[in-house]
């Protein structure tokens, strides 16, 4: 266990500033725009407003396209019997964290373990996670760490839970510190996790075949055009505020003397009060040689087709439809909607290729807990978020049910909206309806069974 405990505690030490650094930036803690050292303190003011955080509508975007609606045959009917594992630890709205973690980050984990009641399906951020793989695209890891933090007497301690193909260890760090600076552990229980492979399961945004490369995240990749667009918004702050409109000047007049001037903090003195022009207050110049003018507005044009520009270059490494981020939607037609969005409705489907995957093993890690086999047909269904018109829709199934004869009940699944729920009632009311169906009970109640003699 030494030295893959020390592999890990490397790998995590090396992974961790990174995948903390993604986390700063989904929040809105960005690297201060740049600024000149002297500077007046009114600019920190800008600095502090000049941030317009675009990485949370990347993630989003593909994100609020991924829900997970059932667990089903590949032709269709009831969920299969792991799907109550699923309700029952509220994977219907954990799932979202699961995704969102994955597309942030580039991996997302997800602990399955036996339970009292059932087994349990637990999310684990990224940054507590740090997985060993025999091979790059092995379903299982070797092993896996779940770093986290005690308290004993008083102090706070790291803790691991360590897992293999067979046991769990539970380590205490010997000495008070944070996490990611522990490095001495001591042993303080080994348990059986009841399990034929490792019980942390893996989600990739961005699947390679290089050992040394990691899964790259939606935000990484963005960080430096985001910092580019806290710069201009920073220029363009400064610009209105001190460009924008007709600065004037006057010449020949001295300043007033009155309350000693103001402090320069550049240059480390007092200076004469300049004149302040209001709309409010009437200046008379008593000599006639005072001679006033202004000078011409900043053009903040530039700096807006700057920023504009790059709000685009963002939306195009992020395969984000523009009109995603700049709002702009004048005169397009449903096609150039549906073709701007190509990008971004591509990228769904190859997400849910891979998350469909690895939801697959949390499932059969389940099934493998209760006693029960994944048939090999079994497929991870996504609700289609697509949005469409619902009538323009239902007309559309209407018209594959009655041209082509696709049968009924395989057009209600493509009803947008459709849950497992609603699809099972449907199918007991077609039931109760079905003319030939009542015909049958009614038959079935009118014979009379052979009494013994």
């Amino acid at each position: 266990m030494g030295p893959v405990l020390d592999t890990i505690l490397g790998k995590y030490r090396e992974t961790y500033p990174r995948l903390e650094r993604v986390e700063q930036y989904l929040h809105g803690h960005h690297a201060p725009a740049y600024l000149p050292e002297a500077t007046a303190d009114e600019f920190q003011m800008f600095r502090e407003r000049s941030v317009k955080n675009f990485l949370p509508l990347v993630v989003d975007a593909v994100a609020s396209n991924l829900y997970v609606d059932g667990l089903r045959a590949a032709g269709g009917g009831d969920n299969f019997p792991a799907w109550e594992s699923w309700d029952r630890n509220g994977m219907v709205e954990a799932q979202a964290a699961v995704h969102r973690d994955a597309l942030a980050f580039g991996e997302a984990y997800v602990r399955v373990l036996p339970g009292a009641n059932g087994p349990e399906i637990e999310p684990l951020s990224p940054l507590s996670v740090t997985a060993l793989f025999q091979r790059p695209n092995d379903p299982f890891p070797v092993a896996a760490a779940v770093h986290g933090s005690t308290f004993i007497g008083g102090e706070r301690r790291a803790t691991v839970d360590l897992y293999d193909d067979e046991f769990v260890f539970r380590l205490v760090s010997k000495e008070e510190g944070d996490t990611p600076d522990a490095s001495d552990f001591v042993v303080v229980e080994q348990l059986k996790h009841g399990l034929s492979h490792c019980p942390i399961i893996r989600f990739r945004n961005v699947a390679s075949t290089s050992p040394n490369v990691p899964s790259l995240g939606e935000v990484e990749p963005l960080i430096p055009i985001q910092d580019r667009l806290n710069d201009i918004e920073l220029s363009t702050a400064i610009a209105i505020q001190y460009g924008a409109h007709r600065q004037k000047w006057v010449a020949g007049v001295e300043p007033p003397k009155e309350n000693g001037g103001v402090w320069d903090w550049v240059k480390g003195a007092f200076r004469k009060r300049a004149i302040e022009f209001s709309a409010s207050r009437l200046i008379v110049f008593p000599d006639k040689d005072t001679k006033t003018g202004q000078y011409d507005s900043t053009d903040i044009g530039p700096y807006l087709d700057a920023y504009n520009n790059t709000v685009k270059h963002l939306a195009s490494i992020g395969s984000l439809p523009p009109h995603f981020i700049t709002g702009d939607m004048v005169n397009l037609s449903a096609e150039a909607l549906a073709a701007a969005e190509e990008s971004l409705r591509k990228k769904v489907l190859d997400r849910q290729r891979g998350f469909g995957g690895a939801w697959r093993r949390v499932f059969q890690t389940v099934a493998e807990l209760t006693g029960e086999s994944l048939p090999a047909d079994a497929d991870i269904v996504w609700r289609d978020c697509t949005p469409r018109s619902f009538p323009a829709t239902v007309d559309a199934l209407g018209k594959m049910v009655s041209a082509m004869g696709v049968p009924p009940e395989a057009a209600w699944q493509m009803v947008p909206g459709m849950t497992p729920a609603q699809l099972a009632e449907w199918r007991t009311l077609a039931e109760e309806l079905d003319p030939a169906t009542k015909m049958a009970n009614a038959l079935a109640k009118s014979v009379i069974e052979p009494v013994a003699a």
